[in-house]
């Protein structure tokens, strides 16, 4: 494990005459304790101090471990951006290794609850990630700004990827002509979501339009139906996509559009059955089969990153608010869950985290992905 050509690009901060401990040492130690269950800064040193025989066999700690104020002013100073490249520089050398015709990037925001003001539940930070659902692996993160909303976020997160051949999937917020123009531009394709809020019109009239002519074109459509079981309930998502789009005069200045992707779910569960219809629209001509699988596949990042972020890390309850510490402490969890999947075994992540910590051999092994 190279830590050292891992964060080289990492700059450091501070003065070198009052430097007491390494830079490289700080981080390894924070990712570290981070896969093995450390939630702040208190729990990171705490792991230091009672491993510290152990990482001393691959880190220097010149003057022992470092305290809890140290791995906190260090975090609340470093360069977010720089130490947040090390991570997606690393995803990229994966996929760089793959030979995919498509590679599917999901975009999608969460907010980490308890890094809201007393009485603002709106003021919480907002990180949108884009997450690649085949591979588990983390492209990129964008701050929302205060007293904003996804919707700004979105362009400078598509302008920060490398989008050729890839297929981006966002959900309704981000349904504008400028981010599909933005994606193709980089040699990318698009699903986005379309939908009317009862109180945020989003595309409200090419929602009506495509509503509307999909109930009377319905049943000439090509299809695909699929199946799912589980949680006691029974899902089906039939997809429908329509290429003829000349009478769709409100779509008219999305240059490269060639799909209008419909897909109806239906929920069986406690002998109750729900129907909900969802639209999409697609840069790409493709079989519905594929169509449902990719927009399925949308909602992984809900399921393999956020849920996991907030069950098996305790991302909500966060309150660190001040400086870069609480994006450089997402940094360090998304890296942490990052080497947790790319173990082999068949544990849960959670379970992962305990032989992490029980056996150092596991660890090292688990490091050794680097």
């Amino acid at each position: 494990m190279n830590w050292q050509k891992f964060f080289q690009d990492v700059p450091d901060f501070r003065i070198n005459r009052r430097k007491k401990h390494n830079l490289l040492d700080i981080l390894v130690i924070s990712v570290c304790a981070s896969i093995c269950g450390a939630d702040d800064f208190e729990d990171i040193a705490l792991y230091g101090t009672q491993k510290e025989s152990f990482l001393r066999t691959f880190l220097e700690l010149p003057n022992g471990v470092p305290s809890h104020d140290t791995f906190n002013r260090v975090l609340k100073f470093l360069d977010k951006d720089a130490f947040a490249d090390s991570l997606y520089r690393w995803s990229k050398e994966i996929l760089s290794t793959l030979s995919e015709e498509y590679t599917q990037i999901n975009i999608d925001g969460k907010t980490l609850r308890a890094t809201a003001k007393s009485g603002h539940k709106k003021s919480g930070l907002c990180l949108l990630s884009a997450w690649v659902s085949d591979h588990k692996l983390i492209l990129g993160q964008q701050k929302v700004a205060s007293k904003s909303n996804e919707k700004t976020a979105v362009p400078d997160l598509l302008n920060s990827l490398d989008l050729k051949d890839s297929i981006v999937t966002i959900d309704a917020i981000a349904c504008d002509v400028k981010n599909a123009d933005i994606i193709t531009s980089k040699q990318g394709h698009y699903i986005l979501a379309l939908k009317r809020a009862a109180n945020r019109n989003n595309n409200k009239h090419i929602y009506q339009q495509v509503s509307e002519r999909f109930t009377q074109v319905k049943s000439q459509l090509p299809k695909n139906e699929n199946v799912d079981f589980g949680s006691g309930r029974i899902e089906t998502r039939t997809c429908y996509v329509e290429n003829d789009l000349t009478l769709y005069d409100d779509l008219a200045p999305w240059k490269h559009l060639k799909s209008i992707i419909i897909i109806e779910s239906k929920r069986e569960m406690n002998n109750k059955i729900s129907v909900e219809t969802r639209f999409y629209l697609s840069d790409l001509a493709l079989k519905p089969k594929d169509f449902n699988q990719y927009i399925r596949n949308h909602w992984s990042i809900e399921n393999s990153l956020h849920w996991q972020l907030d069950v098996t890390f305790r991302e909500d309850l966060q309150r660190t608010q001040t400086g870069n510490a609480p994006e450089n402490l997402a940094i360090v969890r998304k890296l942490s869950l990052q080497l947790l999947n790319k173990v082999t075994d068949k544990e849960s992540i959670k379970s992962r985290r305990k032989l992490a910590g029980w056996n150092d051999q596991y660890l090292i092994k688990m490091l050794s992905n680097i």
